[in-house]
C-alpha cells in the first residue's frame, strides 16, 4: 500500500509539472488522499501480536 501512494504521489507531482487541467489534479488528489486515510485507519485500528 506503501509503494501505491508514492506512486500516486509521484503521478500527481508530474501531472503538476506538466500543467494537465485542473479537474485531474484534483480527482488523483483526492484518490490519493482516500489511500493515505485508508492506510493510516488500518494501522491505527490493527491490534499489535505482542508477545514477552
Amino acid at each position: 500500500m506503501d509503494i501505491i501512494i508514492m506512486v500516486l504521489l509521484l503521478s500527481l507531482a508530474v501531472l503538476i509539472y506538466r500543467g494537465v487541467r485542473r479537474g485531474w489534479i484534483l480527482l488523483l488528489w483526492f484518490v490519493t488522499l482516500i489511500a493515505v486515510l485508508a492506510l493510516f485507519r488500518y494501522h491505527v485500528t490493527s491490534p499489535l501480536d505482542l508477545s514477552f
